[in-house]
């Protein structure tokens, strides 16, 4: 759970993981139940492709009026519902790290210069999904998505000469019906929120391991300590933490230590620190505008925030 960096009114909102593998041909989300383990167990979610320009099945009997006595045309088959979209996602995700597992290990066994087959040509790549709403959202979830929450870590499975920044959009778009079902089935007030309100950001899972997930461990020790250097209380707003970063760098500016080489190098080494805890408390940033979007400040530049619909 986020509690520690998500405002008040989302503590009840349970953050779960997710993921999805995406091929061009081929989409896949990954579901987990519950994230209240560190180590939560994780259960995926898939997109079929869609089929194009595929034949209508004749109806019944062969006729093509409908006059009496003739049987009425078969009758199409409602579209798969996001919940069974789903689970034919977990499925297919499960297939995907199967193939996946079974390459490392044939890698592994080739000791020679056999030429790759193109269909082995491949990486999958993890990336977490976050979801929010709108800030004009008058929905029951308002409250508890009104910043990010985490609810998919998305695997694209794509070819080695692929540009992976191009396809993460395409892939979030295509599954956007699974990636929302899957924080629904978690948080279920979100299914009261109109999906013109959602919007969906990623990151890499290895930005999103170091600064959200494994650094909320610690989190609360490096804020105490930025605050420290920063010269400000526990509840300095954001414009209070620029102002005193601003001010600080510029008493320890290098300018201000012309001729004294102690006291630059003892100056510089403050400045680092200073700087540290400003990228720790959101870069200035703060609550301003997310507090998700906030954890480890500048340093933290994959995450861009809202896809463009």
């Amino acid at each position: 759970a986020f509690s520690q960096i998500c405002p008040a009114t989302m503590l009840a909102a349970v953050v779960a993981s997710a993921a999805l593998s995406w091929a061009p041909t081929l989409l896949a989300p990954h579901h987990a139940p519950s994230p209240h383990t560190r180590h939560a167990p994780v259960t995926a979610l898939a997109a079929k492709a869609k089929r194009k320009g595929g034949k209508k099945s004749p109806a019944a009997g062969g006729g093509g009026g409908g006059g009496f006595g003739q049987k009425a045309a078969d009758v199409a088959a409602p579209a798969p519902t996001p919940a069974e979209l789903l689970k034919k996602s977990m499925e297919l995700y499960d297939e995907i790290k199967k193939d996946l597992r079974a390459t490392v290990s044939d890698d592994d066994d080739d000791a020679d210069d056999t030429p790759v087959d193109p269909a082995d040509d491949y990486s999958v790549t993890e990336y977490v999904v976050t979801v929010r709403l709108t800030a004009d959202c008058a929905s029951e979830a308002a409250d508890a998505f009104s910043d990010w929450v985490p609810v998919c870590i998305m695997n694209l499975k794509s070819s080695n000469r692929a540009d992976t920044r191009q396809l993460l959009p395409q892939a979030v778009g295509a599954s956007c019906k699974e990636i929302l079902e899957a924080g629904c089935q978690s948080v279920t007030v979100l299914r009261k929120a109109p999906r013109t309100s959602v919007e969906y950001a990623y990151e890499p899972i290895d930005s999103y391991n170091s600064h959200v997930y494994e650094g909320l461990f610690s989190r609360g020790d490096r804020r105490a300590e930025a605050l420290e250097a920063l010269g400000v209380g526990a509840g300095a707003d954001a414009a209070e933490v620029k102002r005193r970063h601003r001010k600080l760098m510029m008493e320890l500016h290098p300018d201000r230590f012309v001729g004294d080489e102690e006291g630059a190098a003892a100056a510089n080494e403050r400045m680092i620190r200073v700087q540290q805890a400003y990228e720790e408390l959101g870069g200035g940033t703060g609550g301003a505008s997310s507090a998700y979007a906030g954890i480890g400040g500048e340093g933290r530049g994959d995450f861009l925030g809202a896809l463009d619909k």
